[in-house]
């Protein structure tokens, strides 16, 4: 499938990427580069309209072949263009949610099984279970928030591991930032409220029968069901593959966020040379930071020195140690 023309410069840009970005490790950062370069973004947050993949008339006749079958699709084609601009969005978002099941992610437990059993996901399932990655849409870049490796679809593995494509672009966080983080989310202090995943109506209720920033951050660090919890073990895998590029939130958040803007252009321009794109471009690392984007708090490095109070040290101690040593922080 063809898609969307890219910012590239040399014959071995990527077609498809896929970035994983843990929750709260500042997603829009890594998701305004990939838009930056001429990616589509497809992903379970609330994307934009204007970002989303925009694909040619071949591609939207694969992508509704691909679900509905070849002879459907072409029936639709011919037909009233608003009804197949209908279909194709259906098969596209039937399509996707047949991938997001490949990747292991837990969409029951996110959007109900009402969801994931829809007659066109199951359809989407079924048709393309034999397909790889390859013959996804190009142009897209797949925003994840994990990427387990044991519910991984085995045959995705082996593509990879044999191709070397997707590309794989691994974000994340100081430990400490991305609790303080999500706690705050959870409470309800970003603008656009706590996102549509099921379970957050679950911890915001939670979290706000808590009178003080202190307890709410204590019950964080001792529930082992808050969400992000155990994300940086399970990723551990995605920090030491050789073949995947990693980069953290505070490379890529520039002098806006605490940073600096001479570490945020080294970070991009590796993200971009993995990529396969000329690293040299202007302006790419300057719109990274934005304010408006969804579940912006404070978007700073190193906000959990102002609330972790000595009390929590006992507990960053034993929950978070081992993994802030294994991912650098200090």
């Amino acid at each position: 499938m063809q898609g969307k023309t890219l910012l590239a410069t040399t014959e071995s840009a990527a077609d498809r990427v896929i970035v994983v970005s843990l929750m709260k490790s500042g997603t829009h950062l890594v998701q305004e580069l990939m838009v930056a370069l001429g990616y589509g973004i497809y992903g379970q947050s609330r994307i934009p309209a204007e970002i989303r993949p925009v694909f040619d008339a071949e591609t939207r006749r694969d992508i509704t072949g691909a679900v509905l079958g070849a002879a459907e699709a072409e029936r639709l084609a011919a037909g009233d263009p608003a009804a197949y601009d209908k279909a194709v969005a259906k098969a596209w978002d039937a399509y996707g949610w047949s991938w997001q099941l490949r990747f292991g992610l837990p969409l029951v437990n996110r959007y109900g099984m009402a969801k994931v059993n829809e007659e066109l996901v199951e359809r989407a399932v079924r048709r393309t279970a034999a397909t790889g990655f390859a013959d996804t849409p190009a142009g897209v870049c797949w925003v994840l928030p994990e990427l387990d490796i044991k519910k991984l679809d085995g045959a995705f593995l082996t593509e990879w591991t044999q191709q070397g494509e997707p590309r794989i672009v691994f974000m994340y966080r100081d430990p400490r930032d991305v609790v303080l983080s999500m706690v705050n989310f959870l409470s309800g202090k970003t603008a656009q409220g706590y996102g549509n995943f099921s379970e957050f109506q679950v911890f915001n209720r939670i979290l706000t029968s808590k009178a003080s920033l202190e307890e709410k951050l204590e019950y964080a660090l001792t529930d082992p069901s808050f969400p992000g919890a155990g994300d940086f073990e399970r990723s551990l895998w995605l920090l030491n593959h050789p073949n995947v590029c990693k980069v953290s939130f505070e490379e890529l958040v520039g002098a806006k966020g605490g940073g600096s803007d001479e570490m945020q252009q080294q970070a991009v321009a590796r993200v971009c040379e993995f990529l396969g794109f000329d690293s040299s471009h202007p302006d790419l690392g300057g719109n990274l930071f934005r304010r408006d984007s969804f579940s912006f708090f404070k978007g700073q490095i190193g906000s959990w020195r102002e609330s972790f109070t000595p009390r929590l040290e006992p507990l960053v101690e034993s929950r978070l140690a081992e993994v802030i040593n294994r991912y650098g922080y200090k």
